[in-house]
C-alpha cells in the first residue's frame, strides 16, 4: 500500500489486493488506518467506504466468480470536498459491456419474496458520481467520484 501528499492538498492511497472478501477487508481497515490523523480524512458520517467495499465486493464476487488469485488495484485521491476511485480488475467484463443502471429491486412483495441481492448498484449509483466503465485488453477499469462534503454543506469555492 502506498500513501502520498500531493502539490494540490489530496491525499493519494493507491494498493493491490488480492480477490478475497479477506483481502478486501485487510485493505479497507489498511486505508483507515493511514487516514487516521489526515486533516484531509473524510467525515465521520461520509459513505465512501461502503461505495468502495461495494464495488470491491462486486469484483470477488462477479468478475473473478470468488477466486483467489486476481488481482484488483484500488487508487483512492481524497481531495477537500471530493474522492475519486479507480478500481482495474482484469476478471471477467460487465455484462453487455457497462456497468448495470442500479434500479432498485421490488421490495413490494411477501417477506418470503424479497430478493437477496439487487441492491449493490442502486447504492453505489445512489452514493457516487460520474461513475464509468470500460473494459480495454483483459482489463476492467471502473471510476467514480464521491462527494466528502459534510451532509447538508453546499458546494463551496476550492
Amino acid at each position: 500500500m502506498q500513501a502520498e501528499r500531493l502539490d494540490d492538498g489530496a491525499f493519494l492511497i493507491s494498493c493491490r489486493m488480492d480477490s478475497t472478501p479477506d483481502d478486501v477487508q485487510s485493505s479497507l481497515l489498511d486505508i483507515n488506518t493511514l487516514l487516521q490523523g489526515e486533516e484531509i480524512a473524510p467525515p465521520p458520517d461520509s459513505t465512501w467506504e461502503l461505495v468502495v467495499a461495494e464495488v470491491l465486493n462486486n469484483i470477488v464476487e462477479h468478475a473473478y466468480q470468488d477466486r483467489a488469485g486476481g488481482d484488483i488495484l484500488l487508487r483512492l485521491r481524497f481531495g477537500h470536498e471530493r474522492l475519486t476511485v479507480e478500481f482495474t480488475d482484469f476478471g471477467l467484463p460487465m455484462p453487455s459491456g457497462v456497468a448495470p443502471d442500479g434500479a432498485l429491486a421490488n421490495v413490494d412483495v411477501p417477506v418470503e419474496e424479497l430478493p437477496e441481492g439487487g441492491f449493490g448498484w442502486f447504492l453505489i449509483r445512489s452514493l457516487s458520481e460520474d461513475l464509468t466503465y470500460c473494459h480495454d485488453g483483459g482489463r476492467n477499469l471502473l471510476t467514480l467520484a464521491i462527494s466528502l462534503a459534510p451532509k447538508g454543506a453546499h458546494g463551496t469555492s476550492s
